[in-house]
Formats: structure tokens, C-alpha cells, sequence
């Protein structure tokens, strides 16, 4: 998809949004040619426009934040269904009438299907192209857009309060939204026998909707942090140190990456990863050294992973001692020191 996607974004005018994930990020090279905007839902990847002086905006997929110059928006099709739907419905509705919503990815991505649903959104006619293995999908806005019918987004934008969460706040667009997830719960187990003494300092590494932190803030007066990559997470997670009155801050950064160093008692983390392959190198790495950057002389980290990853072993490049606690349910659980 990056040739394509290269190829639209290189003859882009200046009217244009580019709404980028990280199917883009490897095109985000100094001396790239873009006069238009970005829009993405990752700091990493608006960190990296920056630098390479594009007009960056991050935020949770808001259009409606972005310029109202805007005539053509591209999107290569995101992972999640809500999020895309959400973009077509925005782009109906912001772009101005000639304005162009120009979807592409590969066949396994549901261009297909998503290129059928923005046509029908905009009350135009489908034009789906194919480029070898890539799609382009061109969706013209028309005077009749507005009163498209709309796709199910899961209401997209709205924070909701999903059963299982028992009372916590999340949404769309960010990993296990409606759920508890199995890693974090075996993790949260550990926190009473692995606590600092005192008001200590503590923070929740990649903390999606901020379940860690709720659970360990029931359990002494502490500072914490939290920090994540993705606009929606850091809604999510917002709003529930808000509506519980944690002490602390909601933080957007790439791995921690804006958390000073040596300010942490305790690092808590449950890293994102993918089984089978590798994305963006390898991220248990960049978490590990991250949080052994943060966390002060003697602090610890608190880490679920996967079994299939060798966590004990990575972590001796960064941590001077490493205890796998628990081993159950495809997890393990590790506790690591600094020196």
C-alpha cells in the first residue's frame, strides 16, 4: 500500500488531510513531498510529521478540528471497523460538495466493502480501482450527502461505560475497549504485595482506558501517571482519573517517551505486541527501556507479556534483577529492579 499511498500524498494539493496510522508511518522520512495536513490518532506518528514539517493535528480522528479548507481527504483504512465508519460519516458531512474522500488499502483490509459503504454514505456512484495488489476507492461529496444514512460507528466519539468495566469509562478506536483484559487483571493481582511504601511516584506505561491505574489507586495514597500512543486511550483514560479522583496525569507519549527520568517508584505495564510478527521492531524492548529510563535507582517495574515472549531475558539488558511471579492463562507475570 505505500507505493500507492506514496504516490497520492506526493500529488496532494494544499487543501488536502491526510489521516494517518501506522500503515503510513514508514513514508514519514525527511524529504518527503506533502503540502497538505495530517490528522492521526497516534503522538508517534504526529511527533514524526512534525519533524519532517507537516502541519500535524492529534487528536481522536476529530475532522472537524482540522481546517474547513479541506477538499479531499486520504485514508488508508484503519485496523478497527468504528474507527473507518466514523471517518466516512465525518468526511459526508465536512468535506464541501465536490470534496473527495479517497479510501485505499489491500484486499484484506475491507476496502472492498468500505469503498460500497462510503459510496452509499455520500449518495454517490461507487469507484473502486485497483493498483496490483492495492485498492482506491473515490467517493465524490454531493449536495445529498448530509442526508446520507449513517454507518454504525458504535458511537464513535462518545465515551461510554461498557458493563464489563464496573463503572469505567472507554470507547472506540482503542484496543479491548469493552473489556478487561485477561493480562491486566492477572497484573493488577500482584499490585498489594509489590506497592512501594509511601507517597511514591508511579507510572502506568501504554495504560489504554486506564484500568491498572484505577485498580492500583484503591490501594494507597500515590501519584500516577499515565501514559499512552493512542488520542483515544488517553480520552478514555482521562476522564476515569477525573470521575475517581486519581492524583495524577493523563500524559499523551510513544513508550513513555515523555516522562522524565528517574521520577518512578514503580513502572506498571502491559505492552502492546503482536504474535507472529514484529511491528515497528520490537516493542517489548522499546517498553523495557523506557521504563527502566523512567524509574529511579532500586525502583521496579511490574510487567504481564504473553509467555511466547522472552521478557526475563530482554529485561537483563536493562534491569539488574528479573522475577517471573506467575505463569497462567498464556500470561507471565515479571517483576524487574533497577539498579
Amino acid at each position: 500500500m505505500l507505493a500507492l499511498l506514496s504516490r497520492l500524498v506526493s500529488q496532494a494539493s494544499d487543501k488536502t488531510l491526510w489521516i494517518a496510522d501506522e500503515n503510513s508511518k514508514p513514508l514519514l522520512q525527511r524529504g518527503l513531498t506533502y503540502r497538505g495536513a495530517l490528522l492521526s490518532n497516534r503522538w508517534d506518528i504526529v511527533k514524526q510529521a512534525q519533524a519532517c514539517g507537516i502541519k500535524s493535528h492529534f487528536s481522536d480522528f476529530d475532522l472537524a478540528a482540522c481546517s474547513q479548507d479541506v477538499q479531499q481527504i486520504i485514508y488508508p483504512v484503519s485496523k478497527e471497523k468504528a474507527a473507518v465508519h466514523h471517518v466516512i460519516n465525518a468526511a459526508a458531512t465536512t468535506l464541501p460538495v465536490g470534496g473527495e474522500l479517497v479510501l485505499l488499502g489491500e484486499k484484506s483490509s475491507g476496502i472492498k466493502t468500505y469503498a460500497q459503504k462510503a459510496a452509499q454514505r455520500c449518495q454517490t456512484a461507487k469507484n473502486l480501482q485497483k493498483h496490483g495488489n492495492e485498492y482506491l476507492s473515490i467517493s465524490t461529496v454531493n449536495p445529498e450527502s448530509a442526508n446520507g444514512v449513517a454507518l454504525d460507528d458504535s458511537d464513535y466519539l462518545t465515551l461510554q461505560q461498557p458493563a464489563a468495566l464496573g463503572g469505567l469509562y472507554s470507547k472506540p478506536g482503542q484496543f479491548g475497549w469493552n473489556k478487561v483484559d485477561v493480562g491486566s487483571a492477572l497484573l493488577a493481582e500482584h499490585f498489594p504485595s509489590s506497592l512501594p511504601e509511601g507517597q511514591a511516584n508511579i507510572v502506568d506505561l501504554g495504560c489504554g482506558y486506564g484500568y491498572l491505574s484505577a485498580r492500583i489507586a484503591q490501594l494507597g495514597d500515590y501519584r500516577i501517571t499515565a501514559t499512552d500512543n493512542n488520542a483515544a486511550a488517553l480520552r478514555s483514560c482521562a476522564e476515569n482519573f477525573e470521575k475517581l479522583d486519581i492524583k495524577g496525569n493523563v500524559l499523551p507519549g510513544d513508550a513513555g517517551s515523555e516522562i522524565p527520568a528517574n521520577s518512578a517508584d514503580l513502572v506498571i505495564c502491559n505492552p502492546p505486541f503482536h504474535q507472529g510478527f514484529q511491528v515497528e521492531g520490537d516493542l517489548t524492548d522499546r517498553f523495557l527501556e523506557q521504563a527502566a529510563r523512567i524509574l529511579r535507582p532500586q525502583g521496579k517495574a511490574l510487567f504481564v507479556v504473553n509467555e511466547f515472549i522472552p521478557l526475563g531475558k530482554k529485561a537483563q539488558r536493562f534491569f539488574s534483577t528479573s522475577e517471573c511471579l506467575e505463569k497462567s492463562k498464556g500470561f507471565c507475570i515479571y517483576r524487574l529492579t533497577k539498579q
